[in-house]
């Protein structure tokens, strides 16, 4: 398995495509382009058609999958706003690819199980790990997530909402040498290749943890039996005064506990949500997540300092862990609220992983929301970094000996 990585800034697309080509080509030295990840920013006036069938000519991929989007990952660069195309192109061995365009039509007519399995061709029992990338003006993801979680239980997932327009339409999506302007593609990934997954949501609880015990969908009545709105209050009060400015600054957030069989609940136990209303006659707060009784919640806090504290814990966890290869290459979709919007800097999250990992190649492209698993199940975030790496899910010999078996 070799992952490459190549970047342009260049003002021209065609220069750009050339650029990104050229320092793939060069990495996989020879090997076959499995799979090209393709990330170019809307600012390029191009005709993607035929731009894509340059690089089919350049790079041979066996599948090519991709987006347009406001900022641009690739290197150890993070480029916002500017021009810039990213290529993640992949020799993977051993690996089923299955490509997958669905259409707002079909995302209407869609049910979880044979729908999705037709639709994919990916069986649910190879435990297939997803790559989704979906426009959010004509995409109904939290529908196209539910579906798919159902249909692939626990089979892991990242992507992310398309960026840079304004409207529907000015979005473009790429596969193949197809370029499409609404719905998702992706592809899903069977044989020998493991995606391990990070979700950086940038929190850290604050206060205590508390019971819902009064719901409706989306609006909490009470915690703990007493009125959402005087717990959260409290909370506030027992802040520093720090903490307390920074929640005025709108950084406050709910955290809603995913797998409530854990004893004790840290950072990345929670699905983090924004705070959306709040009613001072009913003493309820409003969330943008449906919430239930019984469910635990915990009020959260997000800063610069916790976000970059978190990601290079998480990575660090990852890249630590006993009885796995090491990743071959990292997939980044990364919010738009991060960024030099969140640490005033340029290139803060993929600067990270490659500080820690040691240059692995990355690329990816700030979203409009973020796709991810949390508790095993895959969720849409917000102010999220969304990490996958990828790696041989067996050593050489063991997968020749299985394969030979």
């Amino acid at each position: 398995m070799r992952f490459t990585s190549g970047i342009s800034d260049a003002i021209n697309a065609e220069e750009a495509l050339e650029n990104a080509c050229r320092q793939v080509t060069e990495q996989l030295g020879g090997a076959s382009c499995d799979l090209a990840c393709v990330f170019a920013s809307t600012i390029y006036r191009a005709s993607w058609p035929e731009w894509l069938a340059r690089l089919h000519a350049r790079l041979a991929p066996k599948v090519l999958v991709g987006c347009s989007g406001s900022g641009i990952i690739g290197g150890s660069q993070e480029l916002e706003w500017v021009p810039a195309l990213s290529i993640i192109a992949a020799h993977l061995p051993d690996v089923r690819l299955f490509p997958f365009l669905v259409s707002p039509d079909e995302l209407t007519r869609s049910s979880p199980g044979g729908f999705w399995v037709d639709k994919i061709g990916a069986s649910p029992e190879a435990h297939p790990a997803f790559l989704l990338l979906a426009d959010p003006y004509t995409c109904e993801a939290p529908k196209l997530l539910e579906e798919i979680n159902a249909t692939y239980r626990a089979c892991p997932m990242v992507g992310g909402l398309v960026s840079g327009g304004q409207a529907a339409g000015e979005h473009l999506l790429f596969l193949q040498t197809e370029v499409s302007r609404e719905g998702a593609v992706g592809v899903a990934m069977t044989g020998n290749i493991a995606m391990d997954t990070i979700i950086s949501q940038g929190c850290r609880p604050i206060g205590r943890p508390y019971v819902v015990t009064k719901a409706e969908e989306q609006i909490i009545w009470e915690l703990g039996g007493r009125q959402a709105l005087a717990v959260l209050n409290e909370v506030l009060i027992g802040l520093s005064r720090e903490d307390r400015e920074l929640a005025q600054r709108g950084a406050i957030f709910v955290g809603l506990v995913v797998d409530e069989m854990r004893q004790a609940f840290g950072a990345g136990d929670f699905l983090i949500r924004n705070i959306l209303g709040l009613d001072p006659a009913s003493g309820a707060i409003a969330v943008a997540e449906q919430a239930r009784m019984g469910q635990t919640l915990q009020f959260q806090l997000r800063d610069p300092s916790t976000s970059r504290q978190e990601l290079r814990r998480l990575l660090q966890q990852s890249l630590g862990a006993s009885q796995q290869l090491p990743p071959a290459g990292c997939l980044l979709f990364n919010c738009t609220g991060r960024g030099k919007a969140l640490y005033g800097t340029a290139h803060h999250d993929v600067k990270t992983i490659q500080m820690v990992s040691g240059k692995l190649p990355v690329g990816g492209f700030f979203c409009n929301g973020e796709i991810g698993p949390i508790g095993g199940t895959n969720f849409l975030h917000g102010y999220t970094a969304s990490l996958g790496l990828f790696r041989p899910a067996a050593p050489p010999a063991r997968a020749a000996t299985s394969k030979a078996g």
